[in-house]
Parts: structure tokens; C-alpha cells; sequence
């Protein structure tokens, strides 16, 4: 029988233990800026500063201006100089906004690359003046939760994290009482789903299998009103003829999850909005296995569902005003004697035959029981599915866009204009009819991959669209490309990205009438 569960985990293997990094302090004051130690100051366009940053300036006797002149220092977003020793101040870092941080993803980027300099520093605490951003109402909130996302760090596995709590960050904004409402109700919790999302990500595959994956999902919800946690073992799933997630598990001793997240804020009686991960918990291509380099990032092979848990934890730590069931497909796909093979054909939920012609596709299998199980008990107002799928997704959009697909124009655009609205951009690509046609099986209903040079992500997603209903608004977001980064971005640092919470916020916020 599926388990609702509430109860706690320590990240732990043997002797290893992962201690939190704790975040930076945030506080936020109503103040003219203080006229010693260390700032950080927003600068624009060829070098120009707003008020308060004038402030500061007079009280350095013009010094930082004459900086900016003399390094010819241009404000374009991303520029960074740091001066020593200014005035009153030890240290001064002047961070380029451009044209102005006038959207929310201008000033979280301004938060994060704050952060960073905070990190690098050795000053007891910071001020930083806000950028002028009259037409954002969570103007300071939004650069605490980029700095909350800049300075993410993963624990080094038996050792103490560097605590953070030495560098508080004192934001100084035009009502420090709003900002700190905001902060707290709205946007803190959404970087604690970031970080939630990232860490699982992170954790290494000989911690990190689907029972324990569950556990610490148990752990993060725990005390969290309005949620109930239902996990179905392998047993159960068998019994309900989940023959894709069964089988992509069974070469593994540790075996299949599907764990789901219901969080009850909206109506009683209105459908949820549910999205649903993949949650391969370390992929080796089974069978068809995968070559060695590179291998070990197949960690990050359950990105997807780690978002899906992210977004839930945001919705219910701020109590948003939706009902949103998140949903993880987990499996480790391994090569034993015990693991299907290719040629092999299995059954899943829905009855429809599935042919495995590739181990390797394994994520498209556990997401269509995972999509038919959601579908049959919540009966979803919009299907949201979420997936490392496919390189071949990776290779048309790099890492600037997930793939979407989709059978619904309006949850499409719905996807699309949240993607933008929060800096994690999607790009449509087709399921053309013929792609539908190619996907048919001799031996069952569908294969799950077509040889050949077939257009591999849209191949992906018309086999998941398989077992979606025809009356489910239903969007495919394919994050091969998006989920892990090699670089550091202002508010993504290098390794897990978290793709997909902030997005799905976005989704349940615009769903409250935000």
C-alpha cells in the first residue's frame, strides 16, 4: 500500500556526514548608509550612481567617483571593482547594473554577485545599497534571494561547511518593514526550494538512492502544514502494473519510488497544478550503458524531479493559495544480470506496451506511469512534466534554453512567459505527426527510442505524450542542457543549477492572481 509519511533524515554513509552551509545573514534597514566598513554600491550606465551611492560617496570626499573616472569604469552588467581603503571605508565594491536592475532577474543578479564579493572579503559585515528600482515593489527582497542563490555551496562530504553567518548582509532600502515582510512571506521560501532542489541534485549517487531520496524528502517537509507525502515501493508499483518504473529499477538492488508531495492551499475541490520528474537517481545507461566519461554527472539525472519537490516546498512554506502535487519517478538504472534488456517489452500502468529498444531512454519510461498514476488520482488542471531527457536537447539549445513541448497552446505560452518572467528561458520544439508514426512498435503500442538519426528529444517526448490524456493540459520541459552548470553565473554556481523551481513559482504565483 502507498505510505503518507512525516519524519527525519541526516544526510549521512557510514561516517560521512554533510553539514549545512548556512546561508548569509539578510537584514534589511531603513538608514542612510553607514560611513564605515566594508559596501557594496550599485553603478550604471558609463559609470553613473544613483543617491544613496552619492551618499556614500560624499562621505568618501568624492573619492569613489574619481574611481570610477579613473579606472574608466563603464557599469555594464557583470563589472566589478573593488576598492581598498576608501575614506572611512575598508573596502568599497562597485558592481555594474547598466541600464538599470529594473527587472527581477537584474536584481537578483545584482544580489549574487554581491554575495560573491561578500564570500571573497574579509569584512565583519556589509551594507549594501539597493538599486533604484521603483517599479519593483519587492525591490530589496529580490536581491536577498539573489544572494541567497549566489552564495550556494554543497557541503564537502565529512568535513564542517564554512559557515557564512560571518558576513551578514545589512540591505539598506526604502521600508527595511516591507522588505523584511516580502522577504520572509514571499521570497525566502523559494530559495529554500532552490537550495532544496540543488542539494539533492548534489548528493552523491552511493548516498542518494530512491529510498533515500524519499527519506530525505520526509526531512524537508517535516512540520510543513498541508502536506501529505505518499511514497509507493516497488511491490505496490508492481501491483499497480507500473511496468516502466519496476523495470528500469530491477537491475539495481536498490529497488524503485514513486513518491509524491500534495500540498492543500487552494479550494477544497479544485484540481492541482502537479509537476512531475524524472528522478533517475544515477543513470549508467543500464544495458545499453553510457561511456565512462562523464558518467559521474548522471547524478544529476533526477534534476527534474528535484525541481518538481523545490517548487512544492516554496508553495507551502509561503502558504500559497494553490493546490500542487509534485511527483518523483526514481530509479537507479544499473547493468545486472537482473535488468531489462533490449527487446525487451514491458507493461505499464495504463496497459499501453512499451518496447525497449535502448536502457539508455530509461527517464521516458518511469515518467509514463509516473504521468498516468498523477492523472488517475489528482486528476491535474495542468501536467507539467520535467526531465534531464535527452542530449540531443543539449545539443540544438546548449544551456541557455530547456526544451517545451506541449498539446496545449495556452499552458504552452503559460510555461513560456513564466520561464522569461524568471531568467530559466524555454524554446518550443515540434512533435511532428510523423514523429508520432515513427514511435509506433511492431511488438507493442510505442518504442521507446527510433534508430537511426531520429530527432531524439521530440522522439522523447511523443513517447511520454503516450500516456497523457487528451483532456490533460500537459507541457514537457526537457533540462538536459539547463540543469547542471560548468560555469558560475551571478545567482547559479557551478555543478547544480535548481532549474525549474523558480519557474514553477512563477506558475503557482500567477495561478494565486499575483
Amino acid at each position: 500500500m502507498p505510505q503518507t509519511w512525516h519524519a527525519a533524515l541526516v544526510l549521512t554513509l557510514g561516517s560521512l556526514v554533510a553539514t549545512p552551509v548556512l546561508a548569509l545573514p539578510v537584514s534589511f534597514v531603513t538608514a542612510a548608509p553607514p560611513s564605515t566598513g566594508a559596501i557594496a554600491l550599485p553603478v550604471g550606465k558609463n559609470g553613473q550612481i544613483g543617491e544613496a551611492a552619492s551618499q556614500v560617496d560624499r562621505i568618501a570626499n568624492g573619492a569613489i567617483s574619481r574611481a570610477i573616472t579613473t579606472a574608466a569604469f563603464k557599469g555594464n552588467p557583470g563589472d566589478t571593482l573593488t576598492l581598498y581603503a576608501v575614506g572611512p571605508y575598508s573596502r568599497v565594491t562597485l558592481i555594474g547594473i547598466g541600464e538599470g536592475a529594473n527587472t527581477r532577474i537584474g536584481l537578483e543578479d545584482f544580489g549574487g554577485r554581491v554575495a560573491r564579493a561578500a564570500l571573497e572579503g574579509q569584512a565583519a559585515t556589509w551594507a549594501v545599497i539597493v538599486p533604484d528600482a521603483p517599479a519593483i515593489a519587492d525591490a530589496g527582497a529580490l536581491v536577498a534571494l539573489g544572494a541567497r542563490l549566489g552564495s550556494y555551496e554543497f557541503p564537502q562530504l565529512g568535513k564542517t561547511a564554512r559557515p557564512h553567518t560571518d558576513r551578514p548582509l545589512r540591505l539598506h532600502v526604502a521600508n527595511a518593514a516591507a522588505a523584511s515582510t516580502a522577504w520572509t512571506q514571499r521570497w525566502q521560501p523559494v530559495g529554500d526550494g532552490v537550495k532544496l532542489a540543488r542539494d539533492l541534485i548534489s548528493t552523491p549517487s552511493n548516498i542518494k538512492s530512491p529510498q533515500w531520496y524519499t527519506d530525505y524528502i520526509r526531512s524537508a517537509f517535516e512540520g510543513v502544514p498541508n502536506v501529505s507525502i505518499t511514497v509507493i515501493d516497488e511491490k505496490e508499483a508492481a501491483r499497480l502494473g507500473m511496468g516502466g518504473l519496476v523495470g528500469v529499477g530491477q537491475g539495481s538492488t536498490r529497488p524503485a519510488r514513486l513518491l509524491a508531495i500534495h500540498y492543500r492551499g487552494g479550494a477544497k475541490d479544485a484540481a492541482p497544478i502537479s509537476f512531475v520528474g524524472k528522478g533517475i537517481t544515477f543513470d549508467t545507461g543500464g544495458i545499453s550503458i553510457k561511456p565512462g566519461d562523464g558518467m559521474w554527472r548522471m547524478r544529476y539525472d533526477m534534476a527534474g524531479s528535484a525541481a518538481s519537490m523545490g517548487a512544492v516546498l516554496a508553495a507551502a512554506k509561503r502558504g500559497a493559495k494553490v493546490n500542487v502535487v509534485g511527483v518523483a519517478a526514481l530509479a537507479e538504472n544499473m547493468p545486472d544480470g537482473n535488468a531489462i534488456r533490449p527487446g525487451d517489452v514491458l507493461t505499464s500502468m495504463s496497459g499501453k506496451t512499451m518496447e525497449i529498444l535502448n536502457t539508455d531512454a530509461e527517464g521516458r519510461m518511469v515518467l509514463a506511469d509516473a504521468n498516468w498514476w498523477t492523472q488517475e488520482t489528482f486528476k491535474p488542471s495542468l501536467l507539467i512534466n520535467i526531465a534531464t531527457l535527452t542530449g540531443s536537447a543539449r545539443a540544438a539549445l546548449g544551456d541557455d534554453y530547456a526544451a517545451l513541448f506541449h498539446n496545449h497552446e495556452a499552458a504552452a505560452k503559460r510555461v513560456e512567459e513564466a520561464g522569461a518572467a524568471v531568467g530559466e528561458n524555454t524554446w518550443r520544439l515540434p512533435i511532428h505527426p510523423s514523429t508520432r508514426a515513427d514511435i509506433k512498435s511492431d511488438v507493442a503500442d510505442v518504442k521507446n527510442v527510433v534508430e537511426g538519426g531520429a530527432p531524439g528529444a521530440s522522439i522523447g517526448a511523443a513517447f511520454i505524450e503516450e500516456w497523457v490524456k487528451p483532456e490533460t493540459p500537459w507541457v514537457h520541459l526537457d533540462i538536459a542542457g539547463v540543469a547542471w552548470a560548468n560555469s558560475r553565473k551571478p545567482t547559479i554556481p557551478p555543478g547544480a543549477v535548481g532549474f525549474g523551481v523558480k519557474l514553477f513559482d512563477e506558475i503557482i504565483s500567477q495561478s494565486e492572481g499575483r
